[in-house]
């Protein structure tokens, strides 16, 4: 991370310490808010999950301190990268953490960038509307991998992206039925993408059901 995110954290958790903003809110929980907003405000922005794990505190006590302080401050994610990139982006899309899983599950970086694509094509045409950035990383994930010939497990990709097997399934159902609108033709034309490379939506063997 970079050093103007625990810069960041640092002064935010001061000023809550010292205006007593979050009087009986757990040590941990305030630090981790503290995390969560920093990262948002230097655009790199991490999930819930991911700060949930790092630190061992529970999502719902982060989410509360986190809205608190936020009130708080008056506090607009993304306020400090806005600064230095008038074109940023705040909030955190699924193609943000395409790259971070990708490496984690070791995706060719070609290969990331399809996901990259293909969770931007499923956003275009309104798929997987109202799912998570991470659901639909997900799930984005592991219909590229498929498709491509590199497939990855649900497990796997569940492990990385912190989302159940279930959920990356019913995402892929949704990119499965709207597969000739997300995947560029130019990738069939060119032969390293086949559609028989993926599980029909209603079959067996560990595919989506």
């Amino acid at each position: 991370m970079p050093k103007t995110v625990s810069d960041t954290a640092k002064q935010l958790y001061k000023r809550c310490d010292e205006e007593k903003l979050l009087r009986g809110k757990s040590v941990d929980a305030i630090v981790a808010a503290c995390i969560f907003i920093a990262c948002r405000q230097a655009a790199v922005p991490r999930t819930f999950r991911e700060i949930c794990e790092l630190t061992s505190v529970p999502k719902k006590q982060i989410g509360q301190c986190y809205k608190a302080l936020e009130r708080a401050f008056n506090l607009q994610p993304g306020a400090t990268a806005q600064r230095h990139n008038p074109n940023f982006a705040a909030s955190t899309s699924p193609e943000d953490l395409m790259v971070r899983y990708g490496n984690h599950l070791d995706l060719p970086v070609a290969l990331q960038s399809h996901c990259q694509t293909v969770a931007g094509r499923a956003r275009e045409n309104d798929v997987a509307v109202g799912r998570s950035p991470v659901s639909i990383a997900g799930g984005a994930i592991y219909f590229t991998s498929m498709l491509f010939g590199h497939p990855k497990t649900l497990k796997e990709i569940g492990a990385v992206a912190g989302v159940s097997e279930g959920t990356i399934k019913l995402v892929y159902r949704l990119l499965y039925k709207n597969r000739y609108k997300i995947v560029p033709q130019a990738w069939i034309e060119e032969g390293d993408a086949r559609w028989e490379n993926l599980p029909a939506e209603g079959s067996s063997n560990g595919t989506p059901k």
